[in-house]
């Protein structure tokens, strides 16, 4: 596979090449520390005019470096190079990805488009999930956390989230879920150095003015809902597409991958009409 690395250490490896526009498509996992892998089943449905790349910023995931947690810390700069490695590029950013996108504003003078998957525009959704987990409690999750917070390590934070399944995935999704959960390459170092520099303080520093941008969820999604962008005025604009995935978890595109792939197609022609 065909990969590139920026100065500040962001990987982006070539999937494929589709004819018709000149895009470069960009796909950027959540987590963080999940790895640009857990993308590989949306990418795998969806038929997109131009380059698909995904993109892994320093130290997450597979992309090791020699000091993950330092090199992770520069996160911002390492995603606007990302972007600026490849020309009519238009950024597939999921949950934290979506976060990490809307907290650089440099991007909006630097992007052909946005989409914005199961994220959120500030650290609201933190207050919605904690209070879903109250409600819903899962006991082995409460053991796990507090193995992890002892003593982090990847195969504990694979263990957690392999066990938080209910929590991002419906009955129909979960041992599909659960599976590629099972295969990612995880990184706790940069999931930790998130939860205590980025998370609790996260706000969107900038909303798309002309950019073409799509904002989709979940109907089901209990981490990072949908209501977290609609009930803002701001992300109310003619350029900003917001839609609800029917029977959609946080990775909706196990449950509709029909509208899923509806939503791309209908956002590749609008971009044709600009």
């Amino acid at each position: 596979m065909i990969a590139l690395w920026t100065k500040s250490k962001a990987r982006l490896q070539f999937v494929s090449e589709n004819a018709g526009e000149n895009y470069n498509w960009l796909f950027l996992p959540g987590g963080p520390g999940l790895g640009s892998e857990s993308l590989n089943d949306l990418i795998d449905i969806l038929h997109l005019p131009g380059n698909i790349w995904k993109v892994d910023l320093p130290g997450d995931g597979s992309n090791n470096t020699e000091d993950d947690t330092q090199y992770f810390s520069h996160w911002s700069q390492a995603l606007i190079e990302a972007v600026s490695a490849l020309p009519n590029v238009i950024l597939v950013a999921h949950s934290s990805g979506g976060m990490f996108a809307l907290a650089t504003p440099a991007l909006e003078n630097i992007l052909t488009g946005l989409i914005l998957m199961d994220s959120a525009p500030d650290a609201s959704w933190q207050e919605f999930f904690t209070q879903y987990v109250k409600d819903h409690p899962l006991p082995e999750t409460e053991k796990l956390q507090q193995k992890y917070d002892i003593n982090p390590s990847n195969e504990t934070l694979k263990q957690l989230t392999i066990a938080c399944a209910p929590y991002f995935a419906t009955a129909a999704s979960m041992q599909s879920i659960i599976t590629l959960l099972k295969k990612l390459p995880f990184n706790y170092k940069t999931h930790v150095w998130a939860a205590h520099h980025f998370d609790n303080t996260y706000q969107a520093k900038w909303i798309p003015g002309i950019l073409p941008t799509l904002v989709f969820a979940g109907e089901y999604d209990y981490i990072t809902p949908l209501n977290l962008f609609t009930a803002r005025d701001d992300f109310k604009r003619d350029n900003i597409t917001i839609k609800k995935i029917s029977g959609g978890s946080h990775f909706p595109w196990y449950e509709n991958p029909v509208e899923v792939k509806k939503m791309f197609d209908e956002f590749c022609q609008k971009l044709k009409l600009i």
